[in-house]
């Protein structure tokens, strides 16, 4: 009876017990990598600590350090900034102590005076005006009473007596009585035209218009042009 039984149910027999044996195997296994996993250390790498406190550390160090003040950064900036270049003017004339002197930008003609040692006895001061402010490269002649005026540059400071009138910020100059370094501050003459001025001047005579200069080498119509409004003849 048992082997009737088992010829008939032993192949259902021989299946159940493969699929009770792969399932066994399946389980027991299943268990032991779970046990690895639960062994392994809950924490992140050296290095991703590492980067993660050294993070920490200067976001903190950020939030302890309180904000520059707009106003303190904006001082600073123009603490960095050069100071502006000094003025060195040449005065003389009716003064104690003639000679070039160096001054802060915004001096008046009032104190180049008192650092000259101040006017002499005879020095007229009412021929200048003493507000002017002082511009670097100028010369400042202090007249004698009695003596003609001498003319002013566009910020009144005396460059020469040929310098005749000013028109808003151009001077006039008599090309009959001008100097080389005069006519040199005409736009386009440089030192040869000027003596070249000077020279024909010598040996023509006097200029009798403006347009004579156009005699002069190098001066044409052009250049003519854009000086001719600073010329005088007398």
């Amino acid at each position: 009876m048992v082997l009737e039984w088992w010829e008939r149910y032993r192949r259902f027999i021989l299946l159940t017990a493969a699929v009770l044996f792969v399932g066994c195997s399946y389980w027991l296994y299943q268990r032991d990598q779970s046990h690895k996993t639960d062994e392994l250390p809950l924490r992140s790498p050296a290095y991703a600590a590492s980067n993660l406190q050294t993070k920490e550390r200067t976001d903190d160090s950020a939030a302890a350090q309180p904000a520059k003040p707009l106003k303190a950064t904006l001082e600073k900036d123009k603490d960095k900034e050069p100071p502006p270049s000094p003025l060195y003017v040449d005065v003389k004339g009716q003064v104690k102590n003639p000679g070039l002197y160096q001054f802060e930008p915004g001096t008046r003609v009032a104190n180049a005076i008192e650092k000259a040692g101040g006017a002499l006895p005879d020095a007229d001061l009412v021929q200048i005006n003493l507000a002017e402010p002082l511009t670097d490269g100028a010369a400042l002649v202090i007249p004698a009473k009695g003596a003609a005026a001498p003319v002013s540059t566009s910020i009144g400071l005396v460059q020469s007596s040929a310098r005749m009138s000013t028109t808003g910020a151009s001077t006039t100059i008599n090309i009959n009585t001008a100097t080389v370094e005069e006519l040199m501050s005409l736009p386009g003459i440089g030192e040869a035209r000027a003596k070249a001025i000077v020279d024909y001047r010598s040996k023509q005579g006097p200029f009798r218009s403006a347009d004579d200069l156009k005699q002069i080498e190098g001066i044409g119509e052009k250049m003519f042009a854009r000086i001719k409004d600073r010329l005088a003849v007398q």
